[in-house]
């Protein structure tokens, strides 16, 4: 299977899982509402390394949109996940080895060892999450809130990725 048909084919299924399964389940437990499952930005972190930075962010953009249009939200999921594929590059080459990647490398556990993928996660989905939630909120009055929705949502949505990579791991 080529990186064309992976791709289209895998974003099917995670788009569709995020919008009909994890956009349903409710993690609160009564006035305790911080946690918001996200997979989506997965399937930015699983872009091959060295893919064209345009066309991550014309993706990135179709992915987060075609949430937005399915969650009722305008452009959050969009913004956050074109900021997530604008800071991927950067922060990919902060975690590089120094022999640097293949041409046409994915990330992998596999590849790389758990605790550079978890690295890579981690960062990642920190830098898409407090963006998200900040655009969500609109002001930095909410910064407590903001702060919480992050961390407990990045705890989780870290798990998620990770399982995912775990179970999706191409060779």
């Amino acid at each position: 299977m080529n990186n064309w048909t992976r791709i289209l084919l895998f974003s099917f299924v995670a788009i569709s899982l995020q919008i009909l399964v994890l956009n349903r389940v409710d993690l609160s437990f009564g006035q305790f509402n911080y946690i918001q499952l996200m997979l989506y930005p997965y399937l930015i972190l699983s872009l091959p390394y060295f893919f064209n930075r345009y066309y991550t962010l014309f993706y990135a953009f179709l992915v987060g949109i075609i949430i937005d249009i399915f969650c009722g939200t305008i452009g959050i999921h969009a913004s956050a996940t074109v900021f997530l594929a604008f800071v991927r590059h950067p922060v990919i080459a902060l975690f590089a080895p120094r022999e640097g990647y293949l041409p046409g490398q994915v990330p992998s556990i596999r590849n790389e060892g758990f605790a550079n993928i978890f690295l890579q996660v981690f960062s990642l989905l920190l830098l898409h999450h407090f963006f998200f939630f900040c655009v969500e909120a609109f002001s930095f009055i909410y910064i407590s809130e903001i702060l919480l929705r992050t961390i407990f949502s990045l705890l989780v949505s870290t798990l998620i990725v990770l399982l995912v990579f775990f179970i999706y791991n191409p060779k």
